[in-house]
């Protein structure tokens, strides 16, 4: 076994300071985007956006467009805007109705396996490109996530840095259109299943990864593709089990 390279841990603000990916348009786009962050775990509660002038910089949008989206985030419980010179929007743990969520995802459950059944044939692709292309860069990403995962001790920290092993393996496969199918499949998985109560069972997590990580960094790429491949079929099976037990 290989021992990854040293790290250092990245900075939560530094991540709230590159926020937005490109410019948008209208209030829509923003809450779209922010929901997504928020879905990914790359925002998480208790995490200070930045600044209205500077946020609205970064999405390229008018201060009163920004307005307008913070005001539905507001509504909908996802952040709170404290007043003052000191103050700003800060996310908030408040999901929707969890009776009326768990029935949405009861209906809707056919389209989360289909998601990740979609993950299923393009993760292992990716981690497959990855073991081949893969730079030093993306080598420390992935061992941060890692040392993320094993420090976690909330589940929006773990969703955070789960979200970066798997966005750093798509983004080592240097292929753009899988590592935007990626980050996509994702967010549409988890805006609607983070409603569900679970344990957060880190240790089995960190050791899929640690498997994928390793085939990776050897450049082994048919370890790497069906280490992947078995991960992403362990998240089907534990997410029916949830599912039925609902």
């Amino acid at each position: 076994m290989h021992d990854p390279p040293a790290v250092t841990p990245p900075s939560p603000k530094a991540t709230l300071e590159q926020l937005p990916i490109q410019a948008v348009s209208g209030y829509e786009a923003v809450v779209r985007h922010l929901r997504r962050e928020i879905a990914l775990g790359r925002i998480i509660p208790g995490d200070r956006l930045p600044a209205e002038r500077k946020l609205a910089e970064q999405y390229g949008v008018a201060r009163e467009t920004l307005r307008q989206a913070l005001r539905v985030l507001e509504g909908s419980g996802q952040i709170i805007v404290q007043r003052g010179a000191a103050g700003g929007p800060i996310v908030q743990a408040s999901p929707p109705s969890l009776d009326a969520s768990l029935r949405e995802l009861r209906d809707n459950a056919q389209n989360i396996f289909d998601l990740i059944d979609f993950r299923k044939i393009i993760e292992p692709a990716a981690a497959l490109l990855a073991a081949q292309n893969r730079e030093e860069g993306e080598l420390r990403s992935m061992a941060e996530a890692q040392t993320g995962i094993q420090d976690a001790v909330t589940h929006d920290q773990f969703r955070r840095a789960d979200t970066a092993f798997h966005l750093a393996v798509a983004a080592a496969s240097r292929n753009e259109v899988l590592r935007k199918a990626v980050e996509e499949a994702r967010s549409r998985m988890f805006q609607p299943t983070d409603v569900i109560p679970y344990e957060l069972i880190k240790d089995s997590s960190y050791a899929a990864h640690q498997r994928v990580f390793d085939a990776i960094l050897a450049g082994d790429a048919q370890e790497a593709e069906a280490a992947m491949g078995e991960h992403i079929a362990v998240t089907r099976q534990e997410f029916s089990r949830v599912l039925d037990e609902l």
